[in-house]
């Protein structure tokens, strides 16, 4: 079973540098590093739309793109007008790039331009909020909160950003998300929460749990589609997942709260089976023995 990353830092530019370009491509990036729109005002149209230019190839907008991203870094909200207008991003907002940037000035004017705040970022990736979630920012957090954003906007899977504050996102910040709309039986919450690696990991199951997510749903079992797909790499219930990491105390509250110790999972193995396959064997006895009181109480 794999456990999800966090979202990747967005890089500096696209593969569009990968060769060499004309030198307009180094002075703009320079210009927007000193905050001299006029420069690259002047770059750009030598670069994208001087009639008598010869270039070993067509530019491209997108070979700005580094500026583009200095520029909201700096929140140039002028500069980042003047490159979005010259389609350097492709027709897209960088939202990853001022998020990261903390460019609240620049995500005001996304939001103008149209910007949905709750596109996800992927077919398996939810929408900007995850970000700040992964990286305790609680200022963006709120901001994004405040303008509209939804803990429980998912992507093609179940998966959403109060699923990346299960793994990551202090106790306070789960509880905001909680009193802004978080819903207990979206985003697999469970699940994720099991795997976080931190002392409190047991009181956010604990929290989990008393707001009503289901104990012994395998993961993605409502959703066919996902199910599916995900499958051969090996779906489980959250006492499952507890006890591959070898979370005794959370395998423990779990059993206490109800959990299935005989359930199979998608490849048709028991809690018990994957404690014992990674050498968890302390765990592996606290399951064994709510198997023998499961199998006695299931024979009566």
């Amino acid at each position: 079973m794999q456990s999800p990353q966090l979202p990747p830092s967005l890089g500096p530019e696209p593969p569009f540098y990968a060769r060499p370009r004309p030198e307009q491509v180094d002075i703009c990036y320079r210009a927007a590093c000193d905050g001299d729109l006029d420069t690259l005002k002047e770059q750009a149209w030598q670069l994208l739309h001087n009639p008598e230019a010869a270039f070993v190839e067509q530019p491209h907008p997108a070979w700005l793109y580094r500026s583009l991203a200095e520029a909201i870094r700096q929140q140039n909200i002028e500069m980042v007008q003047f490159l979005l207008d010259e389609n350097v991003a492709n027709g897209d907002l960088p939202v990853e790039a001022a998020v990261r940037s903390r460019a609240f000035k620049v995500l005001e004017l996304f939001l103008q331009r149209g910007w949905n705040i709750n596109q996800p970022m992927g077919r398996n990736e939810p929408s900007v909020l995850s970000i700040p979630l992964c990286t305790s920012d609680k200022e963006m957090v709120m901001w994004l909160l405040d303008h509209g954003a939804n803990p429980n906007s998912r992507c093609d899977w179940d998966f959403t950003p109060t699923s990346y504050a299960m793994l990551a996102a202090p106790l306070e910040t789960i509880d905001i998300l909680f009193e802004r709309g978080a819903n207990p039986l979206c985003g697999q919450l469970l699940h994720y929460a099991v795997l976080r690696d931190t002392s409190d990991a047991l009181d956010v199951v604990c929290k989990i749990v008393e707001k009503g997510a289901p104990i012994n749903e395998i993961k993605y079992e409502t959703e066919p589609e996902t199910y599916i797909e995900r499958k051969p790499f090996g779906l489980g219930t959250p006492l499952h997942r507890a006890a591959e990491f070898g979370k005794k105390d959370i395998v423990e509250y779990l059993l206490k709260m109800g959990a299935d110790s005989l359930k199979l999972d998608s490849k048709g193995r028991t809690p018990r089976y994957w404690a014992e396959k990674d050498g968890f064997t302390d765990v592996a006895r606290v399951l064994e023995e709510a198997e023998r009181k499961q199998a006695n109480m299931n024979s009566m």
